[in-house]
């Protein structure tokens, strides 16, 4: 049994702030950015455990696999397709692999961009950066709305995506205009 204020207790009382902001994460990301194994976590109350068929690079049957996740919700699993629950974990790791706390981060990342509104926002006062997940889905117009869009009315850019070719073509297209692109290896 972990003792009050022991290293175990503290990585959980972090993972459950996370999860009040991201919804959900990965068995992968809770052992790398907390720490904790799945049996940790099978022997912790509050916490729903829970694996589906994911899909993490868009049209990639090669990418598609079993994942474990981790929510404090107890039907996301019910209400949340495999695609929407992937947008979330991986909208999460954005935050998580650029050291983001939770509290200057919001996630709509469920929506999977309907509603023209980005599936993250960063609050560095008085800046607003929109953020957002591509699994490799959106066609080269849609990009190019967002990015218009987004450019508008934020005061930055995050852009994550699964695939390392996609990365490399956002690196060369995008980053010079100042979007900060990031391969977001979420599974």
């Amino acid at each position: 049994m972990a003792q009050r204020g022991s290293p175990k207790l503290l990585a959980l009382a972090k993972l459950r702030e996370a999860l009040r902001t991201d919804r959900v994460l990965s068995a992968s990301q809770v052992k790398r950015y907390f720490g904790l194994d799945w049996p940790t976590l099978e022997t912790h109350g509050g916490l729903v455990l829970f694996y589906c068929v994911v899909e993490p690079i868009f049209d990639s049957a090669k990418t598609q696999q079993i994942v474990h996740f981790v929510t404090l919700e107890r039907r996301l699993y019910q209400r949340l397709s495999p695609e929407q629950i992937g947008h979330l974990a991986g909208t999460a790791e954005l935050r998580l692999v650029s050291g983001y706390s939770p509290e200057v981060w919001s996630s709509a990342a469920s929506a999977l961009g309907k509603g023209g509104q980005p599936d993250a926002v960063l609050t560095l006062p008085p800046h607003r950066v929109a953020v957002e997940f591509d699994t490799g889905s959106y066609p080269g117009k849609v990009v190019q709305k967002k990015l218009a869009v987004f450019s508008q009315e934020y005061d930055g850019l995050i852009w994550g995506v699964t695939g390392k070719v996609r990365y490399q073509r956002f690196v060369e297209r995008y980053q010079a205009l100042g979007v900060k692109v990031i391969q977001a290896r979420w599974w």
